[in-house]
């Protein structure tokens, strides 16, 4: 028999698996079966023959991270009794695990894989839709039209433009990938290095993941995990959202202007932003109704699918020729292959946030880490960002979100940071470790397309992206930042969020200029130290001198720089 036979012999075999498995799970639940003792021997078989068909579809689709994070919890499920000190755990047997994994609400079709069914697929057959009608073509058209014209221009329309596609497309690689193709050979021409340019179409892609309103469907598993309404989460997620494109903008411009990078010059005949927006304003219409029904309180899935209507109907009036029986099946098979990788992800999760729970690994960890950080909030937030970059290598962002929400988040809750902060922090580092090498899968996507070095592309990336390295550390101080009130206990904008804002943004914009070594003019070593001591006074604007002094500083610097602009002559290597 050929090896292609073979292939579709078990994809027969793991179909016919996967529908009895289901109607085996609908019968135990509806049974209400608390024990193993009562499950029959051929559910456990099925229960067992599943979990193995899980982690080998998740190697398939996903490759070897993830599926071997799974047997590395399910191996310390089964022998961890063996284990001495903290980590030793009751014994787990085989068949007690794989009928848990199949009936919990953390296993195998727990609360993740049912989030992705009724959210996360809505909104990734909306972003499909949304690409479909030409919407992609016409973002990234838009933004090289109204940055153009700048320093580092076509840097930032990358930005701008796999930001507008990041948010809903839920994958850092596949928005490289979307955005990428146009982009980086743009900037590429236009005088930034390889390396640069995959590093920076990387940093803005995987940032789409934070930004609200879809934050690549993030959002919905959020507002799951900490029963905080998702049009909340979305609003304690915009202001640290915004400073980290910033941060990436003002960082273009400090790069480009140190490498002499020069503006390009627009032709006659090239559109403007305005043309652009008029001849395609429709393309915006969507995302705008979407989050105008979510505020009026319609339900978000209904919202999402009004939303698929709404761009159907966009398709059909601009081009309803594009709307053959091809096209239409490669659309759905584009949905179906984006939807794939999602929901596979969220499912086979399952298996370490079910070995989580059957062992109280989370308790433990949560512990262990508290024990060490001494109730040192900066000390268990820099343990916890080593925790969450380590699991994020290599894992899809709603897999890494949901192992990081249960593993290392409750114990930054019990040190007193708020909840949203919390899980935003574990989210950010989730996201970054996208662009961390070694495993960065959002730089191996832009190395493919500009020819550059991963260790140097990843670095470029780590660099234009370092605010999302230091916002997650202001949010466990400043609630502020993610909008929260802890004395009333909620969330909206007011003075001093206002001021939080505004003295944070300059902090980061101020770290952008001394990471990248121009503001005003080209700047020395020593410079670049004062502007980094002067950004962490801005950063710590919860104590409100350190805010006020760094604010102070930061002006007088910025009139001296900009006085002597012209006579510092001469460049450094960054």
């Amino acid at each position: 028999m050929s090896r292609s036979k073979v292939g579709k012999a078990v994809d027969v075999l793991l179909i016919i698996l996967t529908v009895v498995a289901a109607h085996e799970v609908i019968v135990l639940r509806n049974s209400n079966v608390a024990t193993t003792m009562l499950y029959t021997d051929f559910q456990k078989i099925v229960s067992v023959l599943f979990v193995c068909a899980a982690v080998y579809v998740s190697y398939r689709a996903l490759g070897s991270i993830l599926p071997g994070l799974c047997l590395l919890f399910l191996v310390y499920t089964f022998y961890g009794s063996y284990l001495p000190g903290a980590l030793e755990t009751a014994r787990v047997s085989v068949y007690r695990m794989a009928t848990y994994l199949m009936v919990s609400s953390e296993g195998l079709f727990g609360s993740a894989l049912n989030v992705a069914a009724i959210y996360i697929f809505l909104f990734v057959l909306f972003g499909s839709v949304l690409s479909f009608i030409g919407a992609g073509e016409f973002f990234v058209d838009i933004a090289s039209a109204a940055f153009g014209n700048i320093v580092g221009g076509p840097a930032q329309a990358a930005v701008y433009s796999s930001m507008l596609l990041g948010m809903v497309n839920g994958s850092g690689a596949a928005t490289v990938v979307t955005a990428g193709t146009f982009t980086i050979p743009l900037m590429k021409k236009t005088g930034f290095d390889k390396d640069t340019a995959g590093g920076i179409v990387a940093t803005a892609a995987s940032g789409g993941q934070i930004m609200p309103p879809v934050m690549g469907a993030v959002a919905f598993l959020m507002a799951d995990a900490t029963s905080i309404p998702y049009g909340t989460v979305c609003l304690a997620a915009l202001l640290p959202a915004v400073l980290y494109y910033l941060t990436t903008s003002v960082g273009i411009i400090s790069y480009a202007h140190r490498k002499k990078i020069p503006v390009v010059e627009r032709k006659e005949d090239d559109p403007t932003a305005a043309q652009i927006l008029k001849k395609g304003w429709y393309y915006f219409a969507p995302i705008v109704v979407l989050i105008a029904l979510m505020i009026t309180g319609i339900s978000t899935a209904r919202a999402a699918l009004y939303t698929i209507i709404l761009c159907i109907v966009i398709g059909l009036i601009t081009d309803y020729k594009r709307f053959t029986l091809k096209n239409i099946i490669n659309l759905c098979r584009d949905a179906a292959s984006s939807m794939m990788s999602v929901s596979i992800a969220c499912m086979v999760v399952g298996i370490v946030v079910g070995a989580i729970n059957i062992t109280g690994l989370g308790l433990k960890i949560s512990t262990i880490i508290t024990m060490l950080a001494g109730g040192n909030i900066l000390i268990m937030g820099l343990l916890t960002a080593v925790v969450c970059i380590i699991l994020g290598m290599g894992l899809p962002t709603s897999a890494c979100y949901i192992i990081l929400s249960v593993l290392v988040a409750p114990a930054m809750i019990k040190l007193g940071v708020s909840v949203a902060s919390a899980h935003l922090f574990v989210l950010y580092f989730g996201v970054i470790a996208a662009i961390t090498p070694p495993v960065a899968l959002a730089v191996f996507a832009a190395i493919g397309i500009s020819g550059g070095d991963m260790w140097k592309t990843g670095l470029q990336a780590v660099k234009f992206a370092i605010a999302g390295f230091t916002i997650p550390f202001v949010m466990l101080y400043n609630n502020n930042l993610v909008m929260y009130h802890a004395g009333t206990g909620t969330f909206g904008f007011d003075g001093a969020v206002a001021i939080a804002f505004v003295l944070t943004a300059i902090g980061c914009c101020v770290l952008s200029c001394s990471v990248f070594g121009w503001a005003f003019r080209d700047l020395k070593t020593l410079e670049r130290l004062i502007l980094f001591v002067v950004c962490v006074l801005l950063l710590c604007n919860h104590i409100m001198v350190a805010g006020l002094a760094g604010l102070v500083l930061f002006v007088v610097l910025s009139i001296y720089f900009n006085l002597t602009k012209k006579k510092v002559g001469g460049t450094e290597n960054d």
